[in-house]
């Protein structure tokens, strides 16, 4: 009786631990590849990082950079260029490169393991990237709209492929800006300005005061239509705040910003930091 009793429980005990690891995999494992359903889990979060800096030293136009983190066998798939191997990465970076005025705006990113049908989990990561890529061209600024697929091995970017769900381009108009810091006692080192213009960079557009008056000035390019934007000290050390009770402002979820329409080359008003209007 003992005996069989002890089966029972060891029968049990096992279906519960299979059950438990049944769901287990479920909950670890989502997604569909290759005919098959639950293959992907979550990723290395380290591998995000390299990628946005891969994408960071294109900004930059760093070839050297963009080298050291490429694959021998890097094959890429772009909507302008299909790439196959570092040699022909490098020739096509350094054709392409010419002003430095791209700037990418990050939305969101999701890394991800593969489990292969042996059961065991490839080393690698996969990305699947969300991202807004502004670039100069003769006619103006485009803006690319885009996703992409990246494998990620061993700390080399392996593959990429690219889609460009929305293109357009804008002109350009020259805005100039100019901000009162006479009210400003805590000391700082820069003035910048940052916006919808320059993907929220706070360290891209630099404001001087060049006459010494406390009044900050600089003029940028900035794309036709609404201009969102704010001025920052010491890239973002101190930046303005404001409630959506301010006529200049635009509230768009929990960020309040200055707004103004940009038609044609303009100048635009002397405002106090924090303030829509002049310093008292």
């Amino acid at each position: 009786m003992k005996q069989l009793l002890f089966v029972a429980i060891t029968f049990l005990l096992a279906s519960s631990i299979d059950l438990f690891a049944q769901e287990t995999k479920n909950e670890d494992f989502v997604g569909y590849a290759g005919g098959r359903y639950e293959v992907y889990k979550t990723g290395d979060q380290e591998s995000v990082e390299l990628w946005f800096k891969w994408m960071e030293l294109h900004v930059n136009e760093d070839i050297d950079g963009i080298m050291e983190l490429a694959h021998e066998e890097i094959y890429i798939v772009a909507p302008e260029a299909t790439i196959s191997g570092e040699n022909q990465l490098k020739d096509w970076l350094s054709d392409t490169f010419s002003n430095g005025d791209l700037t990418v705006e990050q939305r969101w990113a999701v890394p991800l393991k593969y489990l292969r049908e042996d059961g065991s989990i490839n080393p690698g990561n996969w990305i699947i990237n969300d991202y807004l890529i502004n670039y100069k061209t003769d006619d103006g600024v485009v803006k690319d709209d885009s996703e992409a697929n990246i494998y990620i091995i061993d700390g080399k970017i392996r593959y990429i492929k690219i889609f460009t769900h929305k293109r357009k381009t804008l002109d350009l108009k020259n805005v100039t800006f100019s901000v009162d810091l006479s009210s400003i006692d805590t000391p700082f080192q820069n003035v910048s300005v940052f916006g919808n213009f320059n993907s929220w960079c706070a360290s891209c557009n630099y404001l001087n005061d060049d006459d010494g008056d406390g009044i900050y000035t600089g003029t940028y390019e900035v794309p036709v239509g609404e201009l969102i934007y704010k001025f920052t000290l010491d890239q973002q050390s101190i930046e303005e705040k404001f409630d959506e009770t301010f006529k200049c402002t635009k509230t768009t979820n929990e960020f309040t910003n200055r707004v103004t329409e940009i038609k044609q080359d303009t100048k635009l008003s002397i405002v106090c930091f924090n303030s829509c209007t002049i310093c008292e």
